[in-house]
């Protein structure tokens, strides 16, 4: 089989074969097989930040206006964090 791919990136190849001191093949093998098994880590694909901006909108958790998080981080400690640690502790 014969793939076409760019010349920079088959000498780049070669170089980490050499390096590792590996043949081609079984280089892009692994490389192969390690991508897929991040790829499929725990059966969930990976989302962009478009999936979870989507996600949150049908969550309902979309503010229609711009909400500046860092300003608040203050008052939403006060306000939320000692109720969480007691429902940890109540586990």
């Amino acid at each position: 089989m014969t793939i076409d791919i760019p010349e920079d990136v088959a000498q780049r190849l070669e170089q980490l074969a050499e390096k590792h001191d590996t043949d081609l093949g079984d280089l892009l093998r692994d490389m192969i097989e390690r991508y897929a098994k991040e790829r499929t880590a725990n059966d969930k694909p990976w989302a962009t930040l478009a999936d979870l901006a989507r996600n949150a909108e049908e969550a309902g958790l979309a503010s229609p206006h711009s909400v500046n998080t860092a300003a608040r981080s203050r008052e939403i400690l006060n306000a939320e964090y000692a109720d969480y640690l007691k429902r940890r502790r109540s586990r």
